[in-house]
């Protein structure tokens, strides 16, 4: 029973003390839907995001959040964006079939870019599946 009762302890001071900066995404600002789509193959995606949000405009500097859903399983990850760069010469989307054993997403990279130049997000994909990937203001 103490040994219940520690665990328990625990799994509260824990709840507390950490905490998902996406508890209550709606309250971030929503960016851009990027991706929602179904991938048929498993393997690492890289899909580039060329810094603009839902009206095509560029976003400011700052920080952003990349929210990645797949199924019930949520990832995420910070981005820093700095001005100006080169239209997207940082442009490197490819697909790579592979098998992994969990969905990940991995570093985005550069980070911090510059908004023009744009950024890749890296993700692994372990099975089919729907995949979503929001970006949202910081």
């Amino acid at each position: 029973m103490k040994r219940v009762s520690i665990f328990f302890f625990l799994a509260i001071l824990l709840s507390l003390r950490c905490s998902n900066p996406l508890k209550n995404e709606e309250k971030k600002e929503l960016v851009i839907h990027f991706i929602d789509d179904v991938l048929e193959l498993s393997g690492k995606y890289i899909f580039f995001w060329d810094g603009k949000d839902e009206n095509r405009k560029h976003v400011e500097s700052g920080r952003y959040i990349i929210v990645l859903n797949i199924k019930d399983w949520q990832d995420q990850a910070y981005i820093s964006v700095d001005p100006g760069g080169k239209l997207e010469s940082n442009d490197e989307s490819r697909f790579e079939p592979g098998y992994w054993l969990h969905h990940e997403l991995l570093a985005p990279y550069p980070d911090p870019f510059q908004v023009q130049s744009g950024v890749n997000i890296p993700i692994l994909i372990a099975e089919p599946a729907r995949v979503k990937i929001n970006i949202y203001k910081d």
